[in-house]
């Protein structure tokens, strides 16, 4: 078996806290994979959206994903220092992970000398256009673009989370000059889907029947983050016609905004709850711990996606909906991504066309009086989740290829990242523009200064002085 340095953004939900999202999940999702198929599994993981110009490395305790796995905190200046490097080196990987692009781009600055696998976990440039429309701001692009080519450049094979964005990601990758001699016959790009363990019982709801709710209550939710796909005014307008129709209806919503990210559309959804005249139907509970959000789920009737028409819909996918279903129970979903149209299509979901408050309330509504109906596909639901949708079903290429990791073939072939950016000098003024602009004068003299520095070190080695 193998050792494996699993860098990551966030924490993974078995090492606690209340603020679990996508990255976290997918952690999560990795490490119990390898550790159930006996590898010796490293988290290394930064703390998404805590800015700092301090190097930071401290132990965690282990959690138990299968086995204990160890686990390092690190800031983001600590992945190029040599503490991080030292300390990753004492475990001796025999290749390195990244559950995301933010972490396989922190793997790239660790500069070791490890087969990398890259995981694109949602198309990367969808999700920029997603953040562009809902910033109104096209320049934050370039940042993503930024982030990604180096990982399409160098990393040495790929999953991503959906049929669909597998041949996306092929088509990224031959932008970026991989798909060569070298590389023709390879499996570049694996699918691994989303996925969730069996959800222990026994947690409290935030809110319970005959507490916060009626006994007869039909309980309808929202779990995770609002992010840039969220089309929160559909999901609101929907839910205000149902509740003017079904008295019984009501509506809870654990998470919130994604920091750094996404925090406007959360905050326009409770904008909308605030100035409902059934304001006191609604229940927006924040991040809940895990527990909790396990009572949650045992308590409500369906949960529910609204998505916005876009590209990152098609191509991507939905933890919370894989969550609900291994929990055992159905949703109501626009259904456009693979998995939800996928549901929709074998029965186990029930599907809504996008933009469309009023079908969205007469499905809800529908859904209350036939409530044995919505039992019955959530037990459909738990048998699916169960059968295929476990960590060590879906993340099944990546411990094989962890078992005998190798680099790529056209490793040592691969065209630099300042070339690609340098051959488009427009689109790198817009990004140097962007990026100047979310940093201080303080942050500008240090990180110039830093890589000033860098580049005579470089430049001194070449001339062997």
């Amino acid at each position: 078996m193998s050792r494996i340095a699993l860098v990551a953004m966030g924490t993974p939900p078995a090492a606690g806290g209340r603020c679990h999202m996508g990255p976290g999940l997918r952690c999560q999702h990795f490490a119990s994979a390898l550790a159930l198929a006996g590898h010796d599994v490293l988290i290394v993981c930064c703390e998404a959206g805590v800015p700092t110009r301090a190097i930071k490395v401290r132990e965690l305790a282990p959690v138990r994903a299968g086995k204990d796995v160890a686990m390092l905190e690190a800031s983001e200046p600590a992945f190029e220092s040599e503490a991080l490097r030292a300390r990753i080196l004492s475990y001796r990987p025999d290749a390195l992970v990244g559950a995301t692009v933010y972490a396989s781009s922190l793997a790239l600055r660790l500069r070791l000398e490890l087969p990398l696998w890259a995981d694109v976990f949602g198309d990367f440039m969808a999700e920029a256009q997603a953040k562009a429309v809902v910033e109104g701001d096209d320049g934050v692009i370039d940042r993503f673009r930024q982030m990604l080519l180096p990982v399409l450049e160098r990393a040495d094979r790929f999953s991503c989370v959906s049929e669909r964005q597998r041949w996306a990601l092929l088509g990224q990758l031959g932008l970026a000059g991989r798909l060569s001699s070298a590389t023709a016959g390879a499996d570049l790009v694996s699918v691994v889907p989303c996925a969730a363990g069996a959800l222990h019982a026994g947690g409290k709801s935030p809110i319970r029947r005959g507490e916060e709710l009626a006994a007869d209550a039909f309980l309808v939710v929202w779990t995770g983050t609002f992010n840039t796909w969220c089309d929160v005014e559909t999901l609101f307008a929907g839910l205000e016609q149902a509740m003017q129709r079904e008295p019984c209806l009501r509506f809870a919503a654990t998470g919130g905004g994604v920091t750094g990210h996404d925090e406007t559309t959360f905050a326009r959804f409770e904008r909308l709850v605030k100035g409902s005249p059934y304001c006191d139907r609604y229940f927006l509970l924040g991040w809940v711990e895990r527990d909790e959000l396990f009572g949650l789920l045992a308590e409500a009737d369906v949960g529910i996606v609204v998505e916005r028409d876009l590209p990152e819909r098609y191509l991507g996918s939905e933890n919370r909906a894989v969550e609900w279903a291994a929990a055992g129970l159905a949703c109501v979903t626009t259904g456009l991504s693979e998995f939800g149209s996928g549901m929709v299509e074998r029965g186990m979901a029930f599907g809504v066309p996008p933009g469309n408050p009023e079908a969205l309330a007469d499905i809800l509504c529908r859904l209350a009086a036939e409530r044995p109906r919505v039992r019955s596909v959530g037990a459909a639901c738990a048998e699916e989740a169960a059968r295929r949708l476990r960590p060590d079903c879906t993340a099944a290429p990546l411990v094989d290829w962890c078992s005998r990791p190798v680099f790529s073939a056209d490793r040592g072939r691969v065209p630099g990242f300042s070339t690609g950016l340098f051959s488009e000098p427009s689109s790198l003024a817009r990004m140097l523009d962007s990026y100047l602009a979310t940093l201080s004068w303080g942050q500008i003299a240090y990180r110039s200064g830093r890589w000033l520095v860098r580049r005579l070190a470089r430049g001194g080695r070449r001339a062997g002085l």
